[in-house]
């Protein structure tokens, strides 16, 4: 099962593409709603915190501030480099079963196409830093470090990267 919707480049904002990666999530985020709020009313009637802590910690910081929102950091820094590119006419949201991704239409250098391949991947992992070396919240920072790891090969932002690289590296030697 896979939906896509096409919008002129300029008119797809980002939130947009940061609700469409929750919308991908929603029971999940559902799930930890339910339980996190049957732990607030355990908190607020009982007086005992230890519930409601447990939930942030175990499921409600990793689920929406990890998992969902590196995701819209992900999608959403790709879609800002995506609308700097004048030839890239329409953008389209696609989602399948398991992803949530951004699709352009029109045409890109190599290395517009590889700029688009490293900003989804590279402002994960600078939020991911920052978290880290702030001291803020590591265990959070790791779900953002993370997202490097889309810059190997085998998923859609690697081989974007390395198929542009490779058309870059041919255009310079003239062939």
């Amino acid at each position: 099962m896979s939906s896509s919707s096409a919008r002129p480049a300029d008119d797809l904002k980002v939130r947009t593409v940061a609700w469409a990666v929750a919308a991908q999530v929603w029971p999940l985020l559902a799930f930890v709603g339910v339980l996190w709020a049957a732990a607030l009313v355990w908190m607020a009637r009982s007086g005992d915190s230890v519930p409601a802590t447990m939930a942030w910690v175990l499921l409600v910081k990793p689920a929406a501030l990890g998992l969902v929102a590196a995701f819209a950091l992900h999608e959403s820094a790709h879609v800002v480099v995506l609308k700097r590119i004048g030839t890239v006419t329409h953008i389209a949201v696609e989602r399948t079963v398991l992803r949530t991704s951004v699709v352009p239409e029109g045409t890109m250098t190599a290395r517009q196409a590889a700029a688009v391949a490293l900003s989804g991947p590279s402002a994960c992992f600078a939020v991911g830093a920052v978290l880290w070396l702030s001291g803020l919240d590591r265990s959070l920072s790791w779900w953002y470090l993370a997202h490097i790891v889309f810059l190997l090969p085998f998923f859609g932002d690697g081989r974007a990267l390395r198929q542009s690289l490779r058309a870059d590296g041919k255009a310079a030697d003239g062939r």
